[in-house]
């Protein structure tokens, strides 16, 4: 049974310029969709009712920030320790994304560091978690396309 709310062309595409620009006003947004702010506002109200849109935020550029090594770790945990693992990349502030998945790898996180070296004591520290069994590192060398939505 799907759960998918359903959208209109107006909500995909009002998604479409907010995943580009969040601080967009009311007013511009309504110029471009051709329809009123008062429009805009009833479906942005609507969307983030029903919970598809969370919030908005900012896209940060890692290197800009100083962050010039990142990497994927996909990691094996011990029977039953997959949420404990989770939940202590969860506080370190360097682990900006992490996913429990199926397969051979049981945790997805994606890593920032200063530099190699930073990145190389970030994994040492990582791979000392109780409850990984075992791990891979999959170093970034270039982001061809970061997307927030299909839409």
């Amino acid at each position: 049974m799907n759960h998918a709310i359903e959208l209109d062309d107006l909500d995909r595409e009002l998604i479409r310029i907010l995943e580009l620009n969040s601080r967009m006003s009311y007013r511009k947004i309504a110029e471009r969709l051709r329809v009123s702010p008062a429009t805009v506002l009833v479906r942005l109200r609507k969307l983030r009712r029903k919970g598809i849109i969370k919030g908005f935020t900012v896209d940060l550029d890692p290197t800009k920030l100083g962050y010039t090594a990142q990497a994927i770790m996909l990691i094996k945990t011990e029977p039953k320790k997959m949420k404990l693992v989770a939940n202590k990349l969860a506080s370190l502030p360097n682990a900006v994304e992490i996913y429990e998945v199926t397969g051979e790898y049981h945790v997805l996180v994606k890593i920032w560091a200063e530099d190699q070296n930073s990145l190389a004591k970030l994994i040492d520290l990582i791979s000392g978690i109780e409850g990984i069994r075992d791990f891979n590192i999959v170093y970034i060398l270039k982001v061809v396309k970061e997307a927030r939505s299909p839409l």
